[in-house]
């Protein structure tokens, strides 16, 4: 082919050109040792006829021999390009896909989906695909998107992508190519972001706007309809676009919150994920995922305050991700935090005395729950249980436990798992053990649960006839998890203990069967 006369292969070139799709776009190739026109087609172009053309767009002598160093440019449509195809890397909650006609598609990681397809992700559900070139399409929850173009060039590693984004949101982290850019667009119904290898999100809440935000990288942003509209977006900044207006001025993008206040381990659940406010953020956008560092996504959602109480499936490792979200609308940079949920299983009720007395040595404990329960309880000189007994498992509702001397002793409980190892304590008790001829001080038995740490809170009691309390004898609300037994109804019930704050914090503990005499 490279010997044909140059007319010949002008005549090619007007073929195939007329049949290459529209796009202006070019390729900047910078020209390395030994290279030629001829040498540059067998490995790139997708026929060797485009070189005549090559050679008089770039104002190129000699077709054999190229300056290294110096730079051609390459129309996209005369490189080698094959149809690409996006797989599915991670997927939680609901998510459908359906192809260009729309017929439903199956979703799994083994599929392969190409130009056409359309994707859609339920409430707390996530997507993420990853395109030929490595680049990833992060979907959040509540969101459609449509593959458009999908093109692979498979000489370079590189791809022209462009999505549709009807709704929702979108995060994108696309490879940067240093031999020929990645070209990737989103697109919503208010306007067009167009990269060459940077992080960024897409926001399409509604058809009249949509919001964009650079991490990392920068970002063109235009309306499809006036072109001239467009602002180029730096990385920390973002734009909002009007379908009419075009985008708006770029402006910084909110500071992550500092969770650095958020505990570590949690045995409370919902745990209490309570942060500083900022004062250009407005609400905040949360991810929570677990349990376990391949867990799945839990909750995807915007919060208005500063405080997230997330029920969780069990024990195990969560990753809260939260990023702030400005009065504009505009999202900022992910802070992240790691935490521990140790809620299993519950401390059981107590019933007990609070700051009891009692002649002799001899610590009476009385629990809620059946006699086959296991637990552990530990007794301590000191109310930081630094000087210990030997703990004692113990088996039954009551155990009585005889301490070596008199004085003020402290003691807790714990459940203990199926291997053996306990959960949460309840709240320190205190005992002071006095001589057979001591005065005590009378005392009130009651019905102890634990208390949250929690500004505010509310305890409910609850007792009923049956475990799926549906026949409820007694409810009041205190704000100690304190209830004299004297006002409790008798008998064999089930109890369940309610926490509420003004924050809107709602805790249950488990409903466990007592014995109130």
């Amino acid at each position: 082919m490279r010997f044909l006369p140059f007319c010949a292969l002008a005549a090619i070139v007007s073929c195939n050109a007329s049949a290459a799709p529209a796009n202006t776009a070019t390729w900047e190739y910078q020209v390395k040792k030994g290279d030629s026109l001829w040498s540059f087609a067998d490995m790139h172009l997708s026929s060797a006829a485009y070189v005549p053309r090559l050679q008089a767009l770039n104002h190129i002598g000699d077709p054999y021999r190229l300056t290294p160093g110096s730079v051609i440019k390459v129309p996209y449509p005369w490189v080698k390009q094959q149809p690409s195809a996006a797989r599915i890397e991670e997927m939680s909650g609901e998510v459908s896909a359906k192809d260009a006609a729309g017929k439903p598609l199956p979703v799994g990681k083994e599929q392969r989906y190409g130009k056409g397809v359309q994707f859609q992700t339920g409430a707390d559900s996530m997507l993420k695909l990853r395109f030929e070139d490595g680049s990833t399409l992060t979907l959040s929850a509540s969101s459609s998107a449509q593959l458009q173009t999908q093109i692979y060039y498979p000489t370079t590693g590189s791809a022209n992508t462009e999505i549709l984004l009807d709704k929702g949101g979108a995060g994108s982290s696309v490879i940067p190519n240093i031999l020929m850019p990645n070209r990737y667009r989103i697109k919503t119904p208010s306007a067009v972001t167009t990269v060459r290898g940077t992080e960024f999100r897409v926001t399409a809440d509604n058809i009249e706007s949509s919001a964009t935000e650079v991490l990392r990288g920068k970002v063109n942003v235009s309306n499809e309809k006036k072109r001239k509209q467009s602002v180029d977006v730096p990385a920390g900044f973002g734009t909002i676009a009007d379908k009419n207006g075009g985008p708006g001025k770029p402006e910084a993008l909110p500071p992550p919150p500092d969770l650095q206040s958020l505990p570590r381990v949690s045995q409370f659940n919902p745990p209490l994920l309570q942060w500083q406010t900022s004062a250009n953020a407005a609400a905040w956008h949360l991810r929570l995922n677990g349990p376990g560092a391949d867990g799945k996504l839990i909750s995807d959602r915007t919060v208005r305050q500063p405080a997230f109480f997330p029920r969780l499936p069990g024990n195990g490792e969560y990753t809260l991700q939260a990023r702030a979200r400005s009065q504009s609308g505009l999202e900022g940079a992910d802070a992240e935090h790691r935490f521990v949920l140790q809620a299993y299983p519950q401390p059981p009720l107590l019933l007990a005395a609070a700051d009891a007395e009692v002649r002799g040595q001899t610590l009476k404990v009385r629990l809620s729950g059946p006699e086959s329960q296991t637990v552990l309880i530990q007794v301590s000189r000191s109310a930081d249980f630094s000087s210990m007994l030997p703990p004692v498992t113990a088996h039954a509702a009551e155990s009585d436990i005889e301490l070596p001397e008199k004085g003020k002793w402290f003691w807790r409980v714990a459940r203990l798992n199926a291997d053996g190892k306990p959960g949460p304590f309840s709240d320190t008790q205190s005992v002071m053990t006095k001589t057979l001829f001591s005065s005590i001080a009378d005392s009130k038995p009651t019905l102890l649960g634990r208390r949250y740490p929690l500004p505010g809170a509310r305890y409910t009691l609850q007792l009923a006839s049956d475990p799926a309390m549906k026949d409820v004898r007694y409810s009041q609300t205190l704000d100690q998890p304190s209830w004299d037994l004297s006002t409790l109804p008798h008998g064999q019930l089930y109890a369940r203990i309610q926490v509420e704050n003004s924050d809107g914090y709602h805790a249950t503990e488990s409903i466990e069967s007592v014995n109130i005499e």
